[in-house]
């Protein structure tokens, strides 16, 4: 198993990974835009994930098990002035359960107190997402509010909790 930053190597594999756990996703979090489902966006995904990177504002890493991603896991919105990020994690649906997400926070905690001193790390979570709630209590953060009707899947409206790690 390995967790490495998003590389342009990762094109094949990344595009493998959204098309397949595309409507997994969708029933967890907002969709991306059908346009997004073709190489050449994947491609600059990718570019932007590495531009962003290079100027320290985000941090995307993918977890490779037996040559396929199983995860990808995130730092967005890195702000060096409040020492703030937040973060975010997919798992491939027939890769949940296997300590996955957990492994791939524990990554995101490391890297953001190591390579940008961020201080407080943030997620937030829909409702329809228990396995995530308890991924990121079990790595120590704190429910800070909820918010109703935080966004709307398929018609349905979830409401959101919002989390912080002080580190």
């Amino acid at each position: 198993m390995i967790f490495a930053a998003l590389a342009d190597e990762h094109l094949n594999l990344l595009f493998q990974f959204e098309l397949e756990n595309r409507v997994w996703f969708e029933s967890l979090i907002a969709a991306r835009a059908n346009e997004f489902y073709s190489k050449k966006s994947v491609k600059s995904h990718i570019e932007h994930c590495i531009s962003a990177a290079k100027r320290g504002k985000n941090y995307s890493g993918v977890l490779i098990n037996n040559g396929v991603i199983v995860a990808r896991a995130n730092l967005k919105d890195i702000n060096n002035h409040h020492h703030t990020s937040f973060v975010g994690y997919r798992v491939a649906k027939n890769s949940i359960g296997k300590g996955y997400a957990s492994f791939c926070l524990s990554e995101l905690i490391e890297k953001a107190k190591v390579l940008y001193s961020v201080k407080l790390l943030k997620a937030q979570v829909l409702d329809n997402n228990p396995a995530s709630k308890n991924v990121l209590t079990k790595q120590g953060f704190k429910a800070v509010d909820h918010e109703a009707d935080f966004t709307e899947l398929d018609g349905r409206k979830f409401n959101c909790t919002r989390y912080h790690l002080v580190l």
